[in-house]
């Protein structure tokens, strides 16, 4: 039984990490543009940092869509193992039923052995006491 909410969710999830991205490559264009109008008024080492502080940002950004990749697949793994699962609960209750059907068809043959054996058990008392109560014969000797 397939999840009906597995795809809203994942829907949910991508339009707020691209919301997420939008607004970072903003925030990146931003404070990249006041940062290179800025950067011939700022003394010599704060532009590098500057500089690597965007870059870091913009790394950031360019990571993001591949974690949003990643939860698809994940998301994707947990459904397909969710599958197996449900297919696997269904061979099992095929085998329960095949085995229940067993379970009625040799109890018959149950009660047919139960029924020789007490047949076998009173033939043996019949003919045990039948035996004692006949007369012995002598023997010449």
């Amino acid at each position: 039984m397939p999840d009906d909410h597995a795809a809203p969710r994942s829907g949910l999830l991508q339009s707020a990490l691209d919301e997420f991205l939008g607004r970072a490559r903003t925030l990146a264009d931003a404070v990249g543009s006041i940062g290179g109008e800025a950067v011939g008024a700022v003394p010599g080492l704060l532009p590098d940092t500057v500089a690597k502080m965007l870059l870091s940002l913009q790394q950031l950004v360019d990571q993001v869509p591949q974690l949003t990749t990643e939860v698809d697949v994940l998301l994707e793994g947990v459904h397909a193992k969710r599958l197996t699962l449900q297919a696997l609960q269904a061979e099992l209750a095929a085998f329960d039923s095949q085995l229940q059907l067993l379970e009625q068809s040799l109890a018959p043959l149950q009660a047919w052995t139960d029924q020789w054996s007490r047949l076998r058990g009173s033939l043996s008392d019949t003919l045990g006491s039948v035996r004692a109560t006949e007369p012995t014969e002598p023997t010449d000797g």
